[in-house]
């Protein structure tokens, strides 16, 4: 292995151009390709960091100075490049959710055990210090074992708007969520209760607003996770983004047998009005600084590398986007059905 990781770029929209604005800050890391079906996009990064682009991965992965990938496709394109990656030698570091089907899920683990490269499920909210707060007083025992759970994800619609219907909210944001609550109870979710709530979004995208999910333990612990992309913001607002953005209305609660600990993102400590109303921009996941992207995306970014040059195992492997997706998916057929849901073993 180099002194630096040389990384890859698989799909250059959002997440993928947050990624290479990190990655391109990390004195041991440089991205030496780029990615993306979209010729006008992939180019606009490529020259951006002055490296080459490729129309199709499977080119850019045929270089023998490319260590590792980050695949930022849609979610429901994250299967074919994680393998052909890991069937490459690739370490992969793969945008959540790990897949949108249990199958694809495991294809994608299966393939990276074989081939013996690390997988790292990009579940950002593990990096992120005050998240990672309330795990730490629960593996303290601070707040003893935890038996109430609830996680609140509320976007404005301009993030319905920018993925256009081609994800339901609970595969897209209650993932995080879900995520997280498995990470605190360390126990399998039993069985799932889901009910979606339909408006504005529904009417102009086909995907509900919000959602609630209630989640059942098998230690007998439930989590509760409010989520939606239904809160009102200006259309001009969404048409031009900015850095002073609303964010949303983001909650996490924890009720142990010991105590009670509590998360709360909104308004971040940072806010301002002008003619469009009150604005709460983000300051934790991925603001600027100076030109540079910073919060839990760089922490995120400079794990993976590290996993790679020192040859760890990353903190957020395939089995742990599996689990989460296994609820997400139960707690979509329930949101169709009406029913309660079992959630399958592995």
């Amino acid at each position: 292995m180099n002194s630096k990781v040389r990384i890859g770029i698989i799909g250059c929209g959002f997440m993928g151009s947050l990624h290479a604005r990190t990655i391109s800050s990390l004195s041991e890391a440089e991205i030496v390709a780029v990615s993306d079906s979209d010729e006008k996009r992939v180019k606009l990064l490529a020259d951006k960091y002055k490296t080459r682009y490729y129309l199709d991965y499977n080119v850019m992965l045929n270089r023998e100075d490319v260590d590792a990938v980050v695949i930022a496709t849609p979610d429901h394109l994250h299967k074919d490049p994680s393998v052909a990656a890991a069937e490459a030698g690739k370490h992969i570091l793969l945008e959540k959710p790990i897949a949108t089907s249990i199958e694809d899920a495991k294809a994608i683990i299966g393939a990276a055990e074989k081939n013996k490269v690390k997988l790292m499920i990009g579940h950002i909210l593990r990096f992120d210090p005050r998240y990672y707060g309330i795990k730490s007083a629960i593996e303290e025992g601070t707040i003893g074992r935890p038996m109430l759970l609830y996680a609140r994800r509320n976007a404005t619609i301009s993030e319905a708007r920018r993925l256009r219907g081609r994800v339901p909210v609970l595969l897209y944001l209650a993932i995080h969520d879900i995520d997280l609550i498995l990470w605190y109870v360390k126990d399998k979710v039993k069985t799932v209760f889901s009910e979606n709530v339909d408006g504005k979004v529904k009417e102009e995208l086909g995907v509900s607003d919000f959602n609630w999910t209630i989640l059942k333990f098998k230690n007998g612990a439930v989590g509760s996770v409010e989520c939606g992309w239904g809160l009102t913001e200006n259309w001009a607002n969404w048409k031009k983004p900015s850095s002073w953005s609303s964010f949303g209305d983001v909650r996490m609660e924890v009720v142990g047998t010991e105590g009670s600990i509590y998360l709360n993102y909104y308004p971040m400590s940072l806010y301002a009005c002008d003619s469009e109303g009150w604005k709460f921009p983000d300051t934790l996941h991925w603001p600027s600084l100076h030109g540079e992207v910073v919060g839990d995306i760089l922490y995120e970014d400079r794990h993976f590398v590290s996993c790679v040059l020192k040859d760890k195992q990353p903190l957020v492997g395939g089995q742990d986007g599996l689990e989460a997706l296994k609820v997400v998916l139960a707690a979509i057929n329930s949101s169709t059905t009406g029913k309660v849901e079992e959630v399958p073993e592995a």
